[in-house]
C-alpha cells in the first residue's frame, strides 16, 4: 500500500481517538466552563475497566459498551461532591482539583491493576485486514475510524436536533437564562460532564487493543486532547472534530516524514493559534475566563517584632539542625530549600501578579540543563554554568513572557503549557546535547568557594543560605512600590490601567523575575543532583510546582516554601512507609483545595486569637 494512504488512515484513526477524548472535554468546557486535567484520567480508568469486563465475559462488545457506565458515574460523583464548590472560584481552583485526582487515579490504576504493560486482544470479527489499493489495512483501524465519524454524527445531531441539545446550547450561551426558562442547569452540567466522561471511557476501550494499558496513558492522551481543544476552540464540537483531524494529520505525518520535529509541531501550532486567535477556531469567549485570578492573600505585611522573633527562632533551628539529624534528612532538607525557591519564584507570578503558569518548570530546566550540559559537554566550570543558567532563563522568560502577558486567565495558562512543552520537546528530540529521555549528568560536584559540595553538611548550609537570600531579597521586592503594583495587577487589572501604569510592562517584569529566580533553582538543582532529564520539565513538574504554592498558600511567599517542604516530605516520607504516596499527597491536595482555598499558611494567617472579654 502507499505509504501516504498508510499514514492517511493512521493520521485518521488517531484524530478519532483524540476525539473521543476532545468532545468530552470541549462539551464539559464550553456548558460548564470547567478545564479538567483529570479527563485523560478518565480515559485510563475507561481502559483498565474495560479490560476486566473483557476478561470476565470474554466479550470485547460488552467491555465497548459497559465500561463507560461505571467510568460516567464515577465522573459525575466527582462533579458533584468536588467540581461544584468551585464553580464560582475559577478556572485555577478547578485546574488544581482535577490535578490532584490525577493523583489519586493513578495510584487507584497501579493499585488494582499492576504496573505492568496490559494487552487487550482484538475482537475476532475486526482481527483481519482488507484489501486496499496494493496493500492491505486492519479492519480494527477501519473500525476505529467508522465509530468515531458515527459519534461525531450522533454527537452533532443531539446537540442541533434535540431538546436536550437545545437545552446544553441554551446553558453554554447564558446559563442564567437558561435557569430561568425553568432548565434544571445543576443537572445539565452534571448530565454533560457524565457524557464527557463517558465519551473519553469510550475512547480508553477503543485504544486498548492497539495502544496497549499501561499507568501514565492518560497523560500520553490528555496533552494532545488539549491541543486539540484549543486549536478548535474550547466549547465547540466542531472545533473538536477539525481539530482532532489537523493535530492527528500533523502528528502522524510528522513522525513519519519529520520525526525530530514531529513533537515540537504541534506546541508550534498550538502556541501560534492561541497568540493570533486565543479562543481557537470555532471557539466562544467566556466573560468569567479573561480575568486573572481573584485575590487571595494581602501584599506580605511588614514584620513584626513578634514575627522577627519567631523567624529569628526558626533560622537558628534551620542553622543547628545538622548537628542532630542524619546525612540522608540533610540531603531531604536540602532539597526542599532548592525546591522553596523555586516555589517563591512561581508565588511572584501567581500569588502577586494572578498569573496561573503552567510552564514555571521550563525556566528551571533552562537553568539545570544550562549546568549540566556546559560541564559534562564542555568542561565549563558548573558555578559559571549556574550564571549562565539564570541568563538563559531571563532570556527565555522575556521571550515567553512577551508573548504570554497580552492574555490572561485560562488563555495563559495555556500558553505557557504551550511553551513549555515546545522546550520539552526540544530536550526530548535535542539527544547529542541533552541526552534525549535518558538524561545527563555529570562526573563530580564542584566546590562552594573551599568547601566540596560533595559534602551534606556544606550542601545543605549552601542550599540554606541561598534559600534566605532568595526569600529576603523577594519579601523587600514585594514590600517596595513594584510589589504593591503587582498586587494591584492581581486584584484589579483594569483599574491599574486606568490611573496611568504600564500593566503589560509590569506583568512581563514579574514574568522575567519569576523565570530568572526559577532559573537559579534549577541551577543548584543541577548541583545537589548531579543529573537532569526530561522529566524535570514536563508538564506534570510544572503542575508539582503549583501544588507545592497553592498548598502552603500563594501570595505570602513563605506559605510556598511551606507547601514545598510538606509535598516533598509527603512524596519521600509517605513513599518509604507506603506504596500509595501519590493517593495520600492526592487526597491532602484535594482536601486543601476544597477546605483551604488560601492554603495552610494563608489560612493560618488569617486566625485572630480571641480576646475574653
Amino acid at each position: 500500500m502507499d505509504l501516504f494512504l498508510v499514514q492517511l488512515l493512521n493520521g485518521l484513526v488517531y484524530a478519532m481517538l483524540l476525539f473521543l477524548m476532545a468532545a468530552g472535554l470541549s462539551l464539559i468546557f464550553g456548558l460548564m466552563n470547567v478545564v479538567s486535567l483529570a479527563h485523560g484520567s478518565f480515559f485510563m480508568l475507561g481502559a483498565y475497566i474495560g479490560l476486566s469486563i473483557y476478561q470476565i465475559t470474554n466479550n470485547f462488545w460488552l467491555a465497548l459498551v459497559l465500561a463507560p457506565i461505571p467510568t460516567a458515574a464515577l465522573g459525575m460523583v466527582v462533579e458533584i461532591l468536588f467540581l461544584r464548590p468551585l464553580y464560582r472560584r475559577g478556572h485555577l481552583d478547578q485546574v488544581l482539583m482535577t490535578f490532584g485526582f490525577t493523583f489519586v487515579f493513578f495510584d487507584l490504576v497501579r493499585s488494582i491493576w499492576g504496573s505492568n504493560i496490559r494487552n487487550m486482544a482484538v475482537p475476532e470479527a475486526l482481527a483481519g485486514a482488507v484489501q486496499i489499493g496494493a496493500g492491505i489495512y486492519p479492519v480494527y483501524r477501519l473500525f476505529l475510524i467508522a465509530i468515531g465519524l458515527a459519534l461525531a454524527l450522533i454527537l452533532w445531531l443531539c446537540i442541533e436536533r434535540t431538546r436536550i441539545g437545545a437545552m446544553v446550547r441554551a446553558g453554554v450561551d447564558d446559563s442564567a437564562m437558561a435557569s430561568g426558562l425553568g432548565a434544571n442547569v445543576p443537572l445539565l452540567f452534571t448530565g454533560v460532564f457524565g457524557v464527557g466522561v463517558a465519551l473519553a471511557a469510550l475512547g480508553g476501550v477503543a485504544a486498548g487493543p492497539i495502544m496497549g494499558l499501561y499507568p501514565g496513558m492518560d497523560s500520553e492522551v490528555m496533552i494532545p486532547a488539549f491541543i486539540v481543544i484549543v486549536v478548535g476552540g474550547m466549547g465547540s464540537l466542531r472545533g473538536a472534530f477539525v481539530g482532532s483531524v489537523l493535530i492527528g494529520m500533523a502528528d502522524t505525518f510528522g513522525k513519519t516524514y519529520v520525526p525530530s520535529m514531529a513533537l515540537f509541531l504541534i506546541y508550534l501550532v498550538m502556541a501560534v493559534v492561541l497568540l493570533t486567535r486565543p479562543q481557537g477556531f470555532f471557539g466562544i469567549k467566556h466573560m468569567g475566563s479573561s480575568g486573572n485570578i481573584p485575590p487571595r492573600n494581602a501584599v506580605a505585611t511588614a514584620p513584626t517584632t513578634r514575627s522577627r522573633i519567631i523567624g529569628a527562632m526558626v533560622v537558628a533551628a534551620m542553622a543547628i539542625a545538622p548537628l542532630f539529624v542524619n546525612n540522608h534528612q540533610l540531603t531531604l532538607v536540602s532539597e526542599i530549600f532548592i525546591f522553596a525557591i523555586l516555589a517563591m519564584s512561581l508565588d511572584i507570578l501567581l500569588g502577586f501578579t494572578g498569573l496561573p503558569s503552567m510552564g514555571h518548570a521550563a525556566f528551571f530546566g533552562l537553568g539545570a540543563y544550562a549546568v549540566i550540559v556546559l560541564a559534562s559537554l564542555f568542561n565549563v566550570d558548573p558555578w559559571i554554568g549556574v550564571a549562565i543558567g539564570v541568563l538563559l532563563a531571563a532570556a527565555g522568560s522575556a521571550f515567553v513572557g512577551y508573548f504570554c502577558v497580552s492574555a490572561t486567565g485560562i488563555t495563559f495558562l495555556m500558553l505557557t503549557l504551550a511553551f513549555s512543552q515546545l522546550a520539552y520537546s526540544v530536550v526530548v528530540k535535542w539527544r547529542d546535547v541533552t541526552g534525549g529521555s535518558d538524561g545527563i549528568g555529570i562526573p563530580e560536584k564542584p566546590a562552594f568557594f573551599i568547601w566540596s559540595l560533595e559534602s551534606r553538611m556544606v550542601m545543605y548550609y549552601m542550599t540554606f543560605g541561598f534559600f534566605i537570600l532568595c526569600y529576603l531579597g523577594l519579601r523587600r521586592m514585594i514590600a517596595s512600590p513594584l510589589g504593591h503594583v503587582l498586587v494591584g495587577i492581581r486584584e484589579n487589572e483594569g483599574r491599574m490601567l486606568a490611573i496611568g501604569h504600564n500593566v503589560q510592562g509590569y506583568k512581563l517584569l514579574a514574568f522575567i523575575i519569576s523565570g530568572t529566580i526559577a532559573g537559579f533553582a534549577g541551577g543548584l538543582y543541577a548541583l545537589f543532583n548531579g543529573f537532569i532529564s526530561p522529566d524535570a520539565i514536563h508538564w506534570s513538574a510544572s503542575g508539582d510546582i503549583l501544588i507545592m504554592v497553592m498548598l502552603g498558600g500563594g501570595g505570602t511567599l513563605i506559605g510556598p516554601a511551606i507547601g514545598a517542604a510538606i509535598f516533598l516530605l509527603m512524596k519521600n516520607l509517605v513513599s518509604s512507609y507506603s506504596d500509595h504516596w501519590m493517593l495520600i499527597i492526592g487526597c491532602v491536595f484535594i482536601g486543601c483545595v476544597l477546605f483551604f482555598p488560601e492554603g495552610l499558611w494563608g489560612t493560618f494567617r488569617r486566625l485572630k486569637p480571641v480576646r475574653a472579654s
